[in-house]
């Protein structure tokens, strides 16, 4: 039974990773029929400055870096951790999300996973340490694209699509502050919600795996959701913390829109720096379809936010963009590849108990 299990899991991983696959070569047939000049942009690329591209690996990772930097200060408030071991779990756990579809949509999950196994510590505690600090890098992603945005039209102009990406960015903002909200003030909603969502898991998979029926009970869920709320009253307590975790998040969003910046500069282009601050993080939004990292996804759509609001050429537009994911997508693919085999030789053996 569990080798069918198995069979099953692996067929349905499968289906997911060809579907999103699909919708990449979906978004480039798009591109190609819509008169994409690749030929130009190969030109652009094959001209580009590789010490700016240089700059802009660099500035990616010390992103990932000032980010896992607010998972540490989180997990600090429930349990004393290495801060560079988090610091290797945290890119092991950014690998996943980049590699798999939906992998962003489930991103604090496996984290939380990847941390809890590594170092040893209760999931659940883990898990609502790793929610504040996602949500702090979340919340600081919208406060940098409103003020990236807010500079963009005051230095350079209002263009034809500014009042649709306007409406746009406040209703992310409206559907963030209803979430916020949710989760520090009314967290009865939350608790309905999971309520219905394990009682459809009752009855869809709990019909056939029991053990998933028991944990999707009502007395179970309504457990593991008072360990959720206490972790993470505990891990967001401290003011002083939460204020600390804030500006290293928002310090990795200014360094994770560099890359940006840097690979215009790079084809020789110089829009305003503001442009970036504004397109990468409503660019992340696109890491929620169902490609691995947003692949396909983000690039079509930063392109295209970028002609639209600046009437660039599209062919160095294409080539910035694409030098921006090699610096943000397939470099940290890379690091975090590297930390996740090295985590793997690791998990589920001898752990050491020291901390640094």
């Amino acid at each position: 039974m569990s080798a069918g299990y198995a069979n099953e899991s692996g067929s349905a991983a499968g289906r997911r990773i060809a579907f999103g696959f699909g919708i990449v070569a979906a978004l480039v047939a798009v591109a190609a029929v819509a008169g994409f000049d690749w030929d130009a942009v190969a030109s652009e690329l094959a001209a580009a400055d590789l010490r700016l591209l240089g700059v802009a690996l660099l500035a990616s990772l010390l992103a990932q870096f000032a980010w896992s930097g607010v998972t540490v200060l989180f997990l600090r408030t429930v349990e004393e951790v290495p801060a560079g071991r988090v610091r290797v779990g945290y890119l092991a756990g950014t690998f996943a999300k980049q590699v798999l579809p939906f992998g962003h949509a489930g991103g604090v999950p496996l984290l939380a996973y990847v941390l809890s196994e590594d170092l040893g510590l209760d999931y659940r505690r883990t898990f609502a340490s790793v929610t504040a600090s996602e949500l702090v890098i979340f919340l600081a992603s919208l406060v940098v694209a409103a003020v990236g945005f807010v500079w963009f039209v005051l230095t350079a102009g209002a263009s034809a699509g500014v009042g649709a990406l306007a409406l746009g960015l406040a209703a992310v903002l409206a559907v963030a502050a209803a979430l916020v909200g949710c989760l520090l003030r009314r967290r009865s909603a939350l608790r309905h919600a999971a309520h219905g969502v394990a009682a459809v898991g009752r009855v869809s998979v709990g019909r056939l795996v029991p053990r998933a029926r028991r944990r999707l009970a009502p007395d179970a869920v309504d457990r593991g959701l008072d360990g959720f709320f206490e972790a993470f009253e505990r891990a967001t307590a401290d003011r002083r913390i939460v204020a600390q975790a804030a500006g290293l998040a928002l310090c990795g969003w200014a360094l994770f829109a560099l890359p940006l910046h840097f690979g215009f500069l790079a084809v020789d282009h110089r829009p305003a720096l503001a442009l970036s601050l504004f397109v990468v993080p409503l660019a992340g939004l696109a890491t929620l379809l169902p490609t691995p990292g947003g692949l396909g996804g983000t690039e079509v759509g930063a392109a295209a936010v970028i002609v639209l609001l600046t009437g660039a050429a599209v062919d160095a537009v294409a080539a910035a963009v694409l030098l921006y994911r090699v610096a943000t997508y397939w470099c940290v693919v890379l690091v975090g590849g590297v930390c996740s085999l090295y985590l793997s030789s690791r998990i589920g053996g001898v752990r050491p108990t020291g901390t640094e």
